[in-house]
């Protein structure tokens, strides 16, 4: 399922919006330290203002706990090397980064919602992703986001979208490449994240298959209505981290739901004030992605899982393993309700 540990490192560096300050270097403690969490993820626009804003320092003091965080793409290593407690992926590739990694994990809360969108040249035929039959499309990576899209293809159209034997050509680009590729006609599509093919989309040389749904969209619509997810970042801790340090990890999940709710407040604020974590270049690009957001938000209103939510994300799994892209044998991976409070 996955074309080597390269393409799951990047990924899940590229997949995530996630946090890391841009000067600490995660460094120091261990899964053992009593108040310690060490945390990476990639850079995100959300931990920036929490502690810009003061309020992660503040929420550290008022409860001793301290989160060591370190900013680096190459999560998956840093978490599999023994070096973080907690890190961020989508919750579809968990049971291949637990078989891979031989960590025992456990999902403890929820952030970003998975928004992959197929986009195409202005002038071309396509409506769907079966109407690429035989094309190229850029993609970066075989993981992420082509899973999620390379299952819903199969099951809704019976499309294979895989990089071997597939329906068309899978070409992996990188992920700011991806949307001038397809622009220019190097490539007949692009399993695209909307912030980061900004210009073609806002200029028009590019245009969004299904309406401009997301494969998380997609999967709501044609799999399980009323569902948020699936999601492309999840929490996943340590499983002996999570057993021995609850305190710790219901204080992670505290800072992170009270992240969520600045971005609720402040979310025009928070793309002005850091649109680098957005991919926007310019006022132009800027005004664009505010307004997808403002119809298209991909941040979670809810740190917290609960038994309705875990019971619906698990049906990405049945997906996966009906259309191929998971053995039938292979397990889900496990989720852990914490109840949100001080």
């Amino acid at each position: 399922m996955v074309s080597g540990l390269i393409a799951v490192v990047l990924a899940f560096g590229v997949s995530a919006c996630g946090p890391g300050g841009d000067d600490d270097d995660g460094g120091g403690g261990s899964s053992g330290s009593e108040g310690v969490i060490r945390f990476t993820f990639a850079p995100d626009p959300v931990w920036r203002w929490l502690n810009d804003q003061g309020i992660r320092e503040k929420m550290e003091q008022e409860s001793k706990i301290q989160i060591l965080d370190s900013a680096t793409w190459d999560e998956y290593g840093i978490y599999a090397g023994g070096n973080a407690d907690i890190v961020s992926v989508g919750s579809f590739e968990v049971p291949d980064i637990v078989e891979k990694s031989g960590v025992d994990s456990v999902i403890i809360g929820k952030y970003n919602i998975a928004r992959a969108v197929i986009g195409v040249p202005k002038d071309s035929p396509a409506q769907k992703l079966s109407d690429l039959q035989d094309k190229r499309i850029t993609t970066f990576t075989t993981v992420s986001d082509a899973l999620l899209w390379g299952a819903l293809a199969k099951k809704l159209e019976n499309f294979n979208l895989r990089s071997k034997d597939g329906d068309l050509e899978m070409v992996i680009a990188d992920v700011q490449n991806m949307g001038p590729l397809a622009a220019s006609g190097e490539a007949d599509a692009c399993i695209c994240l909307p912030d980061f093919a900004i210009k073609q989309f806002r200029t028009g040389q590019l245009r969004m298959l299904y309406d401009g749904k997301s494969d998380a969209q997609t999967f709501q619509d044609e799999i399980l209505p009323g569902h948020q997810g699936p999601m492309i970042n999840i929490f996943l801790v340590r499983k002996d981290f999570y057993e021995d340090h609850p305190r710790e990890a219901k204080f992670f999940l505290k800072v992170w739901q009270r992240g969520l709710d600045e971005w609720q407040k402040h979310r025009d604020e928070i793309i002005e004030a850091y649109p680098q974590d957005f991919a926007a270049q310019g006022d132009e690009d800027i005004a664009w992605i505010k307004d997808f957001l403002a119809e298209n938000d991909w941040f979670t209103d809810s740190v917290y899982l609960d038994k309705k939510w875990v019971d619906g994300e698990k049906k990405v799994f049945d997906l996966l393993r009906e259309t191929g892209f998971m053995p039938e044998e292979q397990e889900d991976p496990e989720f852990a309700v914490i109840e949100p409070g001080s």
